[in-house]
């Protein structure tokens, strides 16, 4: 069975029709039939700031396009690419499927279910292709919130506990969805959620004032499956101080507003993201802790099997707000990660957490030379002037720089007598140790520089700058550059205030 989304809106009050836009840039075939090709925004370059009252400038932006597909055989594809063009990407790599482009007509073969990104020499106005497992509904009297066919407008829906909400694959749901105290809830279908309804208004991302496409407060049990979050207004997927959540299958994409973080996971325990396609303009999939849930560790946490794009930031994060007593058993695995903004792997422990046992393996990182250089807006009247520029993402970072910084707590408004820090825990403020870094390929594209004075450019910096914290017990092991594996004497490094470092 092989299908794609459809998305019509039924109008009965007037005769203006709600059309959604179909994309100019590309047109697509499946087994020699024309489907649609939707549209969605992008961030056009790496160009942030802090909060400053109003939303980024939609000139900022740029379009991109998508097709989801539902299938659960091969799928081939036949693409016209109409913007003039010199090669031809399919990410990520790892997944070996090589499109052939003759007469004009693009092809390829989806060998099975995936989340696949096609670039027509750069990614500005690139191709969402998602290609997912049929979900079906078997009884749709029984689900709570149930969005057939057509183009829904309910804006905020508030669960409780024991509900449900499917979306099928033709429906196109302007809302986002809120739960705080509940429990056994069950999000699921191959169709869209999309925020653009919601605007922000306020700088906190913690707060309940701006939604996202999802955020949950003290919730357990929750699973979300095969769902499309698009647009989000801040955070796209929040998890406050929720325990036992299964996410599989769901793809974020088209995100370019401020804070506009993949997943973010804070003070919650028994977590797994799977099988998903996460593309971020601000930071992928990042573990927080923060004061309100400080008495919660951040535990049992588990990210693998996805497809992850930053734009802007890091990619697998671990803080930088680190309020609680441990940060313990958190895995990446088995990623793609197509952007890395500016560091793939994160460990920032900002605040008074003792971070452990930590492993990131068998992570795949591509760098392209379209990857120019993020850049601070300091003003309104900033412009991004670094297109001519390649930028080379850290492949591991590690530090423990203060969250807590005057700096910070002004721009949020925090009164005077809390600029201090504070320690929940009687640990050591800053500790990371027991961290695994695993079998991690960097493939570098045409035009990006692999070496700097004789050393491969994935660098790795490991530095605690605490006085009196010293790091332990950090193992990186099996790093390759375009397949070559580089040694203690080819790698760019800078591992300082640490015990127990091993390289290898």
């Amino acid at each position: 069975m092989i299908s794609c989304s459809r998305f019509t809106h039924e109008y009965t009050k007037s005769f203006f029709k709600f059309v959604e836009p179909l994309s100019k840039d590309f047109t697509v075939y499946i087994h020699g039939e024309e489907i649609p090709v939707y549209t969605c925004r992008i961030s056009a370059y790496p160009l942030n700031r802090v909060w400053t009252g109003f939303q980024r400038p939609v000139n900022q932006s740029e379009t991109a396009s998508f097709v989801n597909l539902v299938s659960d055989e091969p799928v081939t594809l036949t693409i016209v690419a109409h913007r003039p063009h010199e090669k031809i990407l399919l990410k990520p790599y790892s997944k070996g499927i090589v499109p052939v482009e003759e007469d004009g007509k693009i092809t390829f073969t989806l060998p099975a279910e995936g989340q696949f990104v096609l670039e027509t020499d750069s990614y500005h106005h690139c191709l969402y292709i998602f290609n997912s497992r049929p979900i079906p509904c078997p009884d749709p009297a029984s689900v709570t919130h149930y969005f057939g066919p057509g183009i829904h407008m309910p804006g905020k829906i508030t669960l409780h506990s024991g509900d449900s909400v499917y979306v099928d694959k033709d429906a196109l749901v302007y809302g986002c969805l809120f739960a705080e105290d509940a429990e056994d809830i069950h999000i699921f279908g191959n169709g869209v959620f999309d925020d653009s309804g919601e605007e922000r208004f306020f700088i906190h991302c913690y707060e309940a004032y701006t939604n996202g496409n999802l955020k949950f407060y003290d919730c357990r049990n929750l699973r979300i499956e095969g769902i499309l979050c698009r647009n989000s207004a801040i955070w796209c997927l929040n998890l406050f101080h929720c325990f036992d959540v299964d996410v599989d299958g769901i793809k974020i994409f088209g995100q370019w507003r401020y804070n506009t973080d993949g997943v973010d996971i804070v003070n919650c325990q028994d977590i797994v993201i799977r099988n998903s396609f996460i593309h971020s303009f601000d930071d992928a999939v990042t573990i927080k802790g923060i004061d309100r849930y400080a008495h919660t560790n951040n535990e049992n946490i588990l990210t693998e099997n996805c497809v992850l794009w930053c734009d802007w930031g890091k990619t697998c994060e671990v803080g930088i707000e680190t309020a609680c007593r441990e940060y313990k058993n958190i895995t990446f695995r088995n990623c793609d990660l197509l952007r890395a903004g500016n560091t793939a792997l994160d460990i920032a422990n900002g605040d008074c957490a003792e971070i452990s046992d930590i492993t990131f393996e068998d992570i795949r990182v591509e760098v392209d030379a379209c990857n120019t250089c993020s850049k601070y807006q300091s003003t309104d009247d900033t412009v991004y002037d670094l297109q001519d520029t390649i930028e080379i993402p850290a492949l591991i970072r590690f530090s423990n720089p203060r969250f807590r910084s005057r700096r910070n707590f002004e721009v949020w408004g925090v009164p005077e007598e809390l600029l201090a820090d504070i320690d929940l825990t009687g640990i050591r403020q800053g500790m990371i140790r027991d961290v695994v870094c695993r079998n991690l390929k960097v493939y570098y594209g045409e035009g990006v520089p692999l070496t700097g004075d004789g050393k491969y450019n994935a660098a790795i910096l490991i530095h605690s700058i605490l006085e009196g914290v010293r790091f332990a017990n950090i193992l990186v092991e099996n790093v390759e550059v375009n397949g070559i594996r580089i040694t203690e004497d080819t790698a760019v490094m800078d591992v300082r205030n640490t015990d127990g470092f091993v390289f290898r």
